[in-house]
This record gives C-alpha cells, structure tokens and sequence, in this order.
C-alpha cells in the first residue's frame, strides 16, 4: 500500500513537471514568435527537414536493434528482425499517453506472442531502461570529451558512472554474453548521440555556420535533457521536461544563442520525434501480414 502511494506521488509529480515544462516553453515561445513568423522560420529550414527524418528514423531502428538482442536471450525460438520492429513500433506510440509507462505495458501484452512469459518481458523492458540509460551517458560522455572547454572532470565522471552501472548490470544478469550487452549499449548510445546531433543540426543550420565545439556542446546538453525527460515519471514521452531542461540549460550557460533559435529547435525536434513515431506506427500496417507468418 505505502510503495503504491509512493509510485502514485511519484507519477503526478512527474505530470506536474510535464505541465510546468510545456508552460514554459509555450510562455516562452509567446514572447519570441507569431504564428505568422514561426511558419516563417519553418519555411527557411524546411530543406534540412527531410535529413532530420532520416536521421531519426536510424535512430529509432537503432533503439529496435538494441531490444531485439534483448529479445532473442529469452525467446523460445529466434525469429525475424521485422518482428521485433512491428511489435516496437505498435507499442511505443503509447509512450505518448499520460504515466510515460504504456509503452512497457502495451508489450507485456505481446510477451506471449513472441515466445516469452510475463517475467521474462518484464527483465527486458527493465534492461530496455537501464542499457539506454547507460547509452545516454556514453553518448553524453562522447560529446563531452571532443567539446573544448569542458573540465576534465566532467566526461571522466559521465565515463565512471556508465562503467560502474554496465559493471553492476553484469553482475546481476550474467547469463547474457558480453558481446549481447555491448552490441545493445552501443545500439542505444549512437541512437541517442543522434539525437544530439539533429538538434546541434538544426541550431548551426540557423546560425549559417558551423562551430563544431557548440555543435557538440549543443549535442551533450540536448542527450542531458533527453535523460531528464526520459526518468521523470508520468511525463508522456518526456514532453515538456525535455525541452524545459534544454532551455533552462541553455540560459544557465549564457550561450550566445538567441532565445528564438533555442525555442524554434527544441520545438522543431520534438515535431520531428513525433511525426516519425506516427510514420513508422503506420508502417506496421505494411508488413502485417508477413508478421503473421514470422512471428514464433
């Protein structure tokens, strides 16, 4: 009853800083923009838009490769790699929905579909969360190294941490090989290192230049605020904490960023984020039938 409670207060908390995230990115959009002028701004980057979709998309089919070797360590029978994404894809849209959870319930649901019993789901949404957790550090770890400026301490701590949780991870669940856990961690960190770097893309494209220390710098604190949307409870897809985070960071910084270009980016890459999450949901519908025949 009491761990309940806690889980209860954890999750509004977490809508709470949704809310609070949304609103002030919305209040803060109000002041830099016009509906008129923000489709304007739109229109001058709209020939990037199609690399940005791209890019996501690897990233998402990147983030399936990482839950397919998961997969296949508890799967009765191996199957296709198509069955993974159909089933990853159908799921994940739910992530949308308010608690930030429905996506891991939604696959609980298909665990039997695919050869696996209700616990052994549940170990691989749980190392779904921690392998990508340890990606985002190795991916911020990555940005930081190659950013100059930074202290020393700053990527060696990222490093440490992300070495000490791979080392517990290991301990904890030996059966699966080295190699598996490796190939999923590295799956995740790229996955998310993309994700940084759409956001650094869209920011220089705007600048007209490129200053390839801000465009890393830019990278490492977008995967920061992705982490940070990514942990807080009932916070739909990380929705307004992500881009809260970002902005809150940027202004911490006192980067030499306009507030407009900040606002239109983070805004920019959560529409990017969502209209391929919508692309590859329907494309579940192409390969349906085939699923049928593939999947154990």
């Amino acid at each position: 009853m009491y761990k309940e409670r806690l889980k209860l207060i954890a999750n509004q908390i977490g809508k709470l800083l949704g809310i609070i995230g949304l609103v002030y990115v919305l209040y803060t959009l109000s002041q830099e923009y016009t509906w008129q002028s923000f489709i304007h701004k739109f229109a001058q980057i709209r020939p990037l838009v199609p690399a940005l979709i791209l890019l996501n998309i690897v990233s998402i089919v990147l983030g399936i490769s990482a839950w397919y070797i998961l997969l296949l360590h508890y799967a009765q029978k191996p199957f296709g790699f198509v069955v993974a994404y159909y089933y990853f894809a159908k799921t994940e849209i739910a992530k949308y929905l308010p608690g930030n959870i429905f996506h891991f319930i939604g696959r609980q649901t298909i665990a039997s579909k695919i050869g696996l019993s209700q616990k052994e789901m549940a170990h691989t949404s749980f190392l779904f969360i921690v392998f990508i957790l340890v990606g985002t550090l190795f991916a911020g770890t990555l940005f930081s190294i190659f950013t100059s400026g930074l202290p020393l301490y700053l990527p060696s701590l990222l490093f440490f941490i992300s070495l000490l949780v791979t080392y517990i991870i290991y301990k904890i669940y030996p059966t699966i090989s080295t190699k598996h856990k490796v190939s999923s961690i590295g799956y995740f960190t790229l996955s998310i290192a993309l994700q940084g770097m759409i956001l650094g893309m869209i920011i220089m494209y705007q600048l007209d230049t490129f200053d390839y220390s801000l465009f890393l710098l830019l990278g490492g604190i977008y995967i920061i605020s992705w982490l940070i949307g990514f942990i807080t409870p009932g916070a739909s897809g990380g929705l307004g904490v992500r881009e809260g985070a970002f902005i809150a960071i940027i202004h911490f910084l006192h980067l030499s960023i306009d507030t407009d270009i900040i606002i239109f980016s983070v805004l920019l890459t959560r529409l990017v984020n969502i209209l391929v999450d919508i692309l590859v949901y329907l494309s579940t519908y192409m390969i349906q039938s085939k699923i049928v025949k593939e999947t154990p």
